[in-house]
């Protein structure tokens, strides 16, 4: 969904030399992995994201760095072409990001990985158990004794839901060496949309850029295909009053061959606008919007107080002139008064 203070920018990947400026920009993927030297921010008015990219190499050069990554823009509110941008800088030797593990907590032995983590690796295992979790505590307690039996080497705790007093928890389990995922990329262009099947008809690197069947999202786990793939049901844990936690199990897991489950494509997590009839329509990201065309732009004026506001009404919109997919291009604050106005790119 759309920000007016403060958008996240996934960069696009730029594999040559931005303008005359040496600086490359990074994706989130690629400086993911790098340590970065520096932040830095450029302030200025820019009215395209090449604007400001362009300003931030020339930047980045100043400092001595062979790269940079965008990772926010804040706008003004009274004027939207004003912004302050900021990026990571890195040298073209930097070295490799280390994530320590002592910066993450502890239980029964097993380390808790946080979701930022967790979502690049694939898990060996999933634990689902349902039972009386007094406090945040006793819930990671009951995980991590799960994980350790499995010989986990850190979970990850995905999803957790009321039932009653009960609470059902959904945990991912990693080894240490655990495999990276293939992810799909935040900016990747639907594959169903317009845009998405000429790039796929072109081939080549244009192509790449598409969402790739058998990749997962990038923001979530898909706990129902783990559960088919590993065979996993949802144990039920009977914690005594006793400081000693007993488990009673009243529903395992089955103990036979786990069936081969296909890998099945992902589609991204994108803000969905749903309409009161059902209709549902989803909004694109500024990088993923930039690598399609736009079929027609249009522009709608009004006092709307929340994000979800603006969106919602971009969103019917869009709808009714016959769109698969938006991206709300610019919002405009009225000089006088407190309306505003709304551009948004229409893409089929």
């Amino acid at each position: 969904m759309i920000s007016l203070k403060k958008t996240l920018i996934v960069a696009a990947i730029a594999a040559s030399p931005i303008s005359s400026f040496a600086a490359q920009q990074l994706n989130e993927e690629q400086a993911k992995d790098l340590q970065s030297f520096k932040q830095i921010t450029v302030r200025g008015a820019f009215y395209t994201d090449s604007d400001y990219v362009m300003a931030m190499s020339k930047a980045a050069d100043k400092e001595g760095a062979s790269a940079f990554y965008i990772t926010t823009t804040n706008i003004s509110p009274s004027n939207d072409t004003l912004r302050i941008v900021y990026a990571k800088l890195y040298k073209s030797d930097a070295p490799k990001a280390v994530e320590a593990t002592e910066n993450f907590r502890k239980f029964e032995g097993v380390y808790e990985y946080p979701k930022s983590k967790a979502i690049r690796l694939e898990p060996f295992n999933i634990v689902r158990i349902r039972g009386y979790f007094p406090s945040e505590i006793d819930v990671n307690q009951a995980v991590a004794k799960e994980a350790l039996t499995k010989g986990a080497y850190a979970f990850y705790i995905d999803s957790r839901s009321e039932l009653g007093s009960n609470i059902q928890v959904a945990a991912y389990l990693f080894k240490k060496d655990a495999p990276e995922r293939k992810l799909q990329p935040e900016n990747a262009i639907p594959y169903d949309s317009e845009a998405g099947q000429l790039a796929l008809a072109q081939g080549g690197e244009a192509a790449m850029q598409v969402e790739k069947p058998g990749y997962y999202s990038p923001s979530a786990f898909n706990e129902k295909f783990y559960a088919d793939k590993f065979n996993n049901k949802v144990k039920v844990i009977d914690q005594s009053t006793t400081k000693t936690i007993q488990t009673k199990v009243t529903e395992t897991a089955s103990t036979s061959v786990v069936p081969e489950v296909t890998t099945e494509p992902q589609r991204l997590t994108r803000y969905t606008v749903t309409l009161p009839d059902g209709k549902k329509i989803q909004e694109l990201n500024d990088a993923t919007a930039a690598k399609m065309v736009a079929f027609d732009t249009i522009k709608f004026r009004g006092y709307y107080v929340t994000d979800h506001e603006i969106s919602y009404q971009a969103g019917k919109r869009a709808i009714e002139n016959g769109a698969k997919y938006y991206h709300i291009a610019r919002v405009a604050h009225d000089t006088k008064g407190p309306n505003i106005t709304v551009f948004v790119d229409l893409y089929k």
